[in-house]
């Protein structure tokens, strides 16, 4: 139960203090009178009070002085003081609280402000007394505290010792010195038990380190006393029990009046015996000294298991990091040769999200489309490839198309080039066989779709070839015997005989038909090249000579440009010239009238599958017309036999051309603009060092 709050009351009219009495021990408070000045000094000074009413009109000493006078002695100064006053000027309660008053009030009192004041004032000082007894409680626990500051610094520093990775010996020596420190001490050391003798293991800084690693001799008692009770003891020399052996002080080189000796244990098992010597100052140990060493012994047996587990953790660490090495380089080795694979096959690889974003490509890849990694990565395969095509790749690939080529489609590279690609789309698992994207496998199949159009195109020159030949020479044979018949009819009859012209008529149209059996011959019988080293311009210059008057007679120039590296050619000089022929000739009826015609050739770098795979030195001949040009539907046609879009042609110049060439182990291309003109592109190599592919050989 709580005592009631005793208030001191300072009034000198009576009925005034009667009036604040019968207020305030209504209300449960203890009260007590002062007649004056004085006797409110003495008392506030002699008894705890918990709050003071003063009047300020008091007597001897009035209430302004009582109250300054209360608040600077430090041991009433925290007891609040109420001013009491009938003035309620500003100047009386600037006093007031000059005077160090906590409270003012005026008279007439108001019995609830009186007690609504008193009740603020009695709480601020209850604040204010439990406020000062934590704050010495808080001493008391501080004072506590510091007595054991040291303790645990030491026990602090041995912990940061055990825990640091050192050898045993460094770690032990470094906790040993810390003890000497921390007990103010002369000397200490440790014993370690090497099966039945004691040695001493550690000795601190101050006592003889060569004595270090010695067998313990008479000594061997004390320590044998110690392990055989497992517990701490605490031996001086004026006891004359017989276990403080003089020799000890021998071997420490310090004499030893009195011993502190603790045992380690680890695991159950007394492992080595803690010692300190001599206290600084000649004082004897006692319990808190004994229950220290105890404690840093805990701390040894704990640092010396640590260093124990250390070393085998340091043999497994070894060990383990071994294996780990070896299996990291193993993994390494198989990611660095799974990505050789990916790299280096020669189909190109992709792997995407589902939304469509690439993000691996191989250097087959970037080949093919000519885009490099950064442009690749990322990227959303139709911003590359566009919506078309994006759609095909995006789409798993039936069982059946399971390979690179039986699914094809469209698309450009990064300069615009239009490529054919055979691709398979399958399904990618990630590590937790779930679904997470396509992998893209495909190859570059435009030379081989080019490639099957010359297959096909060669097959069909094999086929009309023979055709060809078979008709041709069951035509000849009568057509002969017509021509020898009309010859003779054309003797027989006069010369002035009517007839005579119709004979003519006859001989004339049988050596047309010749000239045309002849044009069949070479072409369905084509002579393969007799290769030697010529110059192209020798050769044009020969083929200019012979269509020299048709070039005047219409108007047409032949320009000629030549690369000065160009080398001699290595060809069949008649069968060049047969070609240059057919393709000038063709130039000048597609100009007709006034026009120019440009030969140009030069030496350039390329591959020319399937012949030549690896890029080779050739010669690149063009021939440009400024002629009507051919209709884009028709240069797919112009090389196939008996194609032509002229009156009187037979369509065989330009097959003709097209197997010379490639009987020379080249390749012809066209390129024209209708009202522009055309390109002819022959590439011819410059040495015989292929194995030509002959249409003839294969089938005649």
């Amino acid at each position: 139960m709580h005592p009631k709050p005793k208030i001191l009351v300072c009034e000198s009219d009576h009925k005034a203090q009667l009036h604040l009495r019968s207020v305030l021990s209504g209300h449960g408070y203890a009260v007590e009178s002062a007649q004056d000045g004085h006797e409110t000094i003495d008392k506030i000074n002699t008894l705890d009070y918990d709050l003071l009413l003063i009047a300020s009109n008091a007597m001897g000493i009035d209430g302004f002085q009582v109250c300054r006078l209360v608040k600077e002695n430090d041991r009433t100064r925290h007891i609040p003081a109420m001013i009491i006053s009938s003035m309620t000027d500003h100047v009386t309660r600037n006093r007031a609280i000059e005077a160090g008053a906590d409270e003012f009030i005026t008279k007439p009192i108001n019995r609830v402000e009186l007690l609504a004041r008193v009740v603020t004032l009695l709480r601020i000082k209850s604040l204010h007394d439990r406020l000062e007894t934590l704050i010495m409680e808080k001493e008391e626990e501080k004072r506590k505290l510091a007595e054991r500051t040291d303790e645990l610094r030491i026990l602090s520093e041995i912990a940061r010792i055990v825990i640091s990775v050192k050898d045993q010996k460094g770690v032990l020596r470094e906790i040993v010195n810390k003890i000497r420190e921390a007990f103010g001490v002369e000397g200490s050391f440790m014993v370690t038990r090497e099966a039945s003798q004691w040695v001493f293991e550690i000795l601190s800084d101050q006592l003889s380190h060569a004595q270090e690693g010695r067998p313990a001799g008479a000594e061997q008692v004390l320590f044998d006393h110690v392990a055989a009770h497992e517990k701490p003891v605490i031996i001086h020399r004026q006891s004359n029990d017989g276990l403080l052996p003089p020799s000890l002080s021998v071997v420490l080189g310090v004499p030893v009046e009195s011993l502190l000796c603790s045992p380690i244990f680890v695991r159950g098992k007394v492992v080595g015996l803690l010692h300190i010597v001599n206290k600084q100052g000649g004082e004897s140990f006692d319990a808190s000294d004994l229950s220290l060493l105890m404690t840093i012994s805990g701390q040894i047996a704990l640092a010396i298991e640590n260093m124990q587990l250390f070393a085998r953790l340091s043999d497994f660490n070894k060990t383990l990091q071994t294996e780990i090495a070896e299996a990291t380089q193993a993994l390494v080795d198989l990611k660095n040769f799974n990505e050789s694979i990916l790299q280096n096959v020669s189909s190109g690889l992709m792997t995407v999200d589902f939304a469509g974003k690439i993000l691996f490509a191989n250097w087959a890849s970037q080949s093919i489309f000519g885009y490099s990694t950064s442009e690749l990565l990322g990227r959303h395969v139709r911003d590359l490839f566009g919506e078309e095509a994006a759609r095909a790749l995006l789409r798993p690939t039936d069982e059946i198309d399971n390979a690179p080529g039986n699914a094809e489609v469209q698309m450009s590279t990064k300069d615009g080039r239009p490529i054919y690609v055979g691709y398979t789309t399958t399904v990618r698992f990630d590590s937790r066989n779930e679904m997470a994207g396509y992998i893209i496998s495909f190859r570059d199949i435009t030379q081989i779709k080019e490639m099957r159009v010359t297959i096909a195109r060669m097959d069909r020159l094999v086929s009309l070839g023979m055709v060809t030949s078979a008709i041709a020479h069951e035509i000849r044979n009568p057509l002969a015997g017509i021509k020898t018949m009309a010859q003779a009819l054309e003797k027989e009859i006069g010369s002035k005989d009517p007839r005579q012209e119709y004979v003519q008529r006859i001989v004339k149209q049988i050596n047309r038909l010749n000239e045309l059996l002849k044009a069949f011959f070479s072409y369905a019988r084509p002579v393969r090249p007799e290769k030697k080293y010529y110059g192209f311009p020798g050769i044009v210059k020969e083929v200019k000579t012979l269509l020299k008057e048709r070039c005047e007679n219409e108007r047409i120039q032949i320009e000629e440009y030549y690369d000065p590296n160009l080398p001699p050619l290595f060809v069949d000089e008649n069968q060049i010239e047969q070609v240059l022929i057919n393709l000038l000739i063709n130039a000048m009826d597609a100009i007709e009238q006034s026009g120019r015609i440009t030969i140009e050739a030069q030496l350039v770098t390329r591959t020319l599958p399937p012949r030549y795979k690896i890029e080779k030195e050739m010669a690149e001949v063009r021939i440009t017309d400024t002629g009507r040009g051919i209709a884009g539907e028709n240069l797919k046609s112009i090389f196939d036999p008996f194609f032509t879009t002229k009156a009187n042609g037979i369509g065989l110049g330009l097959s003709i051309v097209y197997r010379i060439v490639h009987e020379h182990g080249g390749e012809v291309y066209v390129a024209s603009e209708e009202g522009k003109g055309t390109t002819f592109t022959i590439v011819l190599p410059l040495h015989d060092d292929f194995e030509p592919v002959r249409v003839s050989d294969r089938f005649m």
